[in-house]
């Protein structure tokens, strides 16, 4: 690291920026060398500051690289086999990295415990054979582990990286809708269950520790890092304190007290964070983690529809069932919470669907006809005559009046015509 009476500009950055690099590691010999040779021919400034700022623009380095080196600050950058490109963010366990594992040209997630954790010796021991289970650990909903060590007393684990937004940063926007929240917190149940059944239990769950993907899949974050809190046992509740923080709001009775826990203890702290996340309220409130922590070991939550009065009773019970006081009262696995909380989603979608096709069959349901009334349709018959009779058929047909007399005369002739046969006979 460089020497705190280096000389530097006006500014506070360091007059020659390069020592500093180097003295990082974060470059090779070569890479430096030809920053020199750039920097010699006029296409790279001398200024540290417009230096770093080209470096940046180039790809060298990253802009929280060159904050720390226009600090004078080069060291930390490397762990293990691991160059760090940025902070994402800090907990009560330490902080986490992004960074790149230059082999395998890989982008990762790298979390280093706090030095008052990983200075305890009996908490890396725990810590070393949790990661053994964790290692095993694969399904779409997990953060997965690549790779955990201790270098130089530095404690810290490897994860896969995975952008998105946690939760808790969700949860500063507003709160979150219930069915959304149902969706995420049956998928948090499916990674839960997995890493159940490789023996681990998270003891933490809160909404900082579930991180949603830009297409809404839920990772469960930190599992197996639990165990840091429970492996020192000199440390009192007011040591601890500092340790957890933030988690107390989402920490089963049986946790806060002390008792072994299982995997119902996840069901019940991801019930307080399905709580918080949807009413933006805590289930237990109070002036203080003390007193908070005092109305979970002694009696029940606010109900949800204090806050959100209009919900479907089937959700209250669901949640009502989480976060149950005594772990009988509880789901008896993940899983079967996932179920539950799948069973709302799909009873929902259902209730849509039914709705949907009952407008859509409204719509498209042919209505009735009226149709335009028409006169009836005539149908002429035409009956066949003899050869010698059809003239006078025509005749009747179109000057009936002219028939009919013809008739009578014909008739009166005949009739005339006998009488006078009659006479001339006698």
């Amino acid at each position: 690291m460089a020497s705190s009476d280096k000389p530097r500009s006006a500014e506070g950055a360091p007059l020659d920026l390069l020592p500093v690099i180097r003295s990082s590691g974060i470059l090779s010999e070569k890479q430096l060398s030809d920053i020199r040779q750039k920097i010699l021919q006029g296409d790279y400034p001398m200024h540290s500051a417009e230096l770093a700022e080209r470096l940046i623009a180039d790809g060298l380095i990253t802009s929280y690289q060159a904050k720390r080196f226009l600090a004078n600050r080069s060291g930390g950058l490397i762990v293990g086999r691991y160059v760090i490109l940025d902070r994402i963010g800090s907990g009560s366990m330490g902080r986490v990295y992004k960074a790149h594992h230059a082999m395998m040209d890989r982008v990762v997630a790298l979390k280093v415990i706090a030095p008052e954790i990983s200075s305890n010796e009996r908490v890396v021991a725990r810590f070393q054979r949790e990661m053994k289970m964790v290692g095993r650990l694969d399904h779409p909903n997990v953060v997965r582990a690549f790779d955990a060590d201790r270098m130089n007393k530095v404690l810290y684990i490897v994860m896969e990286y995975v952008p998105g937004v946690s939760l808790g940063e969700r949860l500063k926007t507003g709160p979150i809708p219930p069915l959304e929240m149902i969706e995420y917190a049956a998928q948090a149940c499916q990674g839960l269950a997995h890493a159940h059944g490789q023996g681990i239990v998270h003891r933490d769950i809160k909404p900082s520790n579930m991180l949603v993907t830009q297409d809404r899949r839920v990772k469960v974050l930190d599992l197996g890092l639990g165990v840091l809190m429970e492996a020192d046992n000199s440390a009192t509740f007011a040591t601890a304190d500092g340790i957890a923080v933030g988690t107390i709001d989402y920490m089963s009775p049986e946790q806060a007290c002390g008792r072994d826990v299982d995997g119902r203890t996840d069901i019940y702290g991801l019930g307080c964070a399905i709580y918080h996340l949807t009413t933006g309220k805590l289930p237990f409130p109070g002036s203080s983690p003390i007193e908070r922590l005092g109305k979970r070991i002694s009696g029940r939550h606010v109900p949800i529809t204090e806050h959100l009065p209009d919900v479907p009773a089937s959700f209250v019970r669901v949640l009502d069932r989480m976060l149950a006081p005594k772990p009988t009262e509880r789901f008896t696995t993940a899983a079967e919470a996932g179920d539950a909380l799948s069973s709302l989603i799909r009873s929902k979608n259902r209730s849509q669907a039914a709705v949907s096709t009952a407008s859509k069959s409204a719509n498209e349901m042919p209505q009735p006809v009226v149709a335009k009334a028409e006169p009836p349709e005539v149908v002429k018959l035409v009956p066949q005559y003899p050869g010698w009779f059809s003239p006078l058929a025509k005749i009747a047909e179109n000057r009936p009046r002219t028939a009919l007399a013809g008739v009578m005369i014909w008739v009166a002739a005949i009739f005339l015509a006998g009488l006078a046969l009659g006479y001339f006979i006698r």
